[in-house]
């Protein structure tokens, strides 16, 4: 897996903010990459996928992908990268006490293509979140990532 995630992940989730695939069948084209290198190791052939990537203790690409959408959602509604996210997201104007303070809004979509950008995309991601995993744990990846190795994703 070492080779794997030094050579080759760092190709396919580049800049996955910006060209997440929306079409399930680019979705199965670069899962696929994943499925073939972990078949090839030594006694996870016969397993199936999910069980050879809980052997591995590893995510799936696509799940990879949602956690880089929704680190980067935090980090612009922080303030950590400079973003007006204002210009692309639009924060809730609830008074409702429920869920977290970080609410957004769902913005019409005219087109199936600008319904796969990444500012529409992640909002239904994140106001799925709970208030636990929203805060404290995306804070948590973003400090870890500091530490381990100076960027998250």
């Amino acid at each position: 897996m070492k080779a794997f995630n030094t050579f080759v992940r760092p190709i396919v989730e580049y800049a996955t903010v910006v060209w997440n695939p929306s079409a399930k069948m680019s979705i199965r084209r670069i899962e696929a990459v994943l499925k073939r290198f972990t078949k090839r190791l030594h006694g996870l052939r016969n397993l199936s996928y999910n069980a050879r990537l809980e052997a591995l203790n590893e995510y799936s690409l696509e799940s990879r992908r949602v956690r880089a959408d929704l680190t980067f959602c935090y980090k612009m509604l922080h303030g950590i990268v400079d973003i007006d996210f204002q210009k692309f997201l639009k924060p809730a104007q609830l008074s409702v006490t429920r869920g977290h303070q970080f609410k957004l809004c769902k913005l019409l979509c005219p087109s199936t293509f600008i319904a796969s950008t990444f500012w529409h995309r992640v909002v239904n991601v994140w106001l799925g979140l709970q208030l636990c995993f929203n805060v404290v744990l995306l804070c948590c990846l973003i400090c870890m990532s500091f530490f381990l190795g100076g960027g998250f994703m």
